[in-house]
């Protein structure tokens, strides 16, 4: 038995998936690839499924990642992603498998694409100028489901504005997770600006150096 660490992409109608949803579907898909996996033990038996930083719902990723166990030590990784994309539905693309290289737990920071409506281009000169503050507090649940002040800027570890579209490296997994949706809610409300449809997409996980996490 071996740990497999898959790499995918969730996009088209895929990202309006929940992430309960989500885990319901990658089981399906698994058994269905016929693939050698392991079941966790006990009364509630199932495939052992770990996400690295599960995605948010109505968000594309381009860089997933998602970790199983196999107990056949023949089958390759290649044929491994093979037969997951033979089961897989249309939005879910196994990109490759392989040996997981570092645990989960130093995921440190993701990088995102946010793309607002075309007939507003000063939305991002508004973004610009917001994200430049020293500090925007607002208010986050933390694991016990109460409500503390989080200031967001911190968190940004890099921005980048293009003509059409912003990149953002923000602060994820256990080194204090800053949701783009949290980021975007602070910047409506602080700016008075009439909240707007924003395509968010995830491209990359990155380790604490800012390498893409493997």
């Amino acid at each position: 038995m071996r740990n497999v660490r898959l790499f995918y992409i969730k996009t088209g109608r895929m990202k309006f998936l929940s992430q309960l949803d989500m885990n319901r579907l990658m089981t399906r898909v698994i058994r269905k690839s016929g693939l050698p996996v392991w079941y966790t033990e006990g009364f509630n038996q199932h495939i052992y499924i770990n996400y690295a930083v599960p995605l948010s719902l109505g968000f594309e990723g381009l860089y997933e990642i998602m970790d199983i166990r196999i107990t056949d030590d023949e089958i390759t990784p290649e044929n491994i992603a093979k037969q997951l994309n033979s089961a897989a539905p249309d939005g879910i693309e196994f990109l490759r498998a392989a040996k997981p290289v570092k645990p989960t737990v130093e995921i440190a920071f993701a990088e995102y694409e946010l793309i607002f409506p075309d007939e507003d281009n000063g939305i991002y000169k508004d973004l610009r100028e917001f994200l430049s503050q020293e500090s925007v507090v607002c208010l986050k649940k933390d694991k016990k489901g109460r409500m503390k002040e989080f200031d967001i800027i911190p968190k940004i570890k890099k921005t980048e504005f293009l003509s059409n579209k912003v990149l953002l490296v923000l602060s994820a997994g256990n080194e204090g997770n800053l949701n783009p949706s949290l980021l975007l809610s602070a910047f409506f409300e602080n700016t008075g600006r009439e909240p707007v449809f924003c395509e968010v997409k995830r491209l990359m996980l990155f380790d604490r150096e800012l390498k893409p996490f493997v």
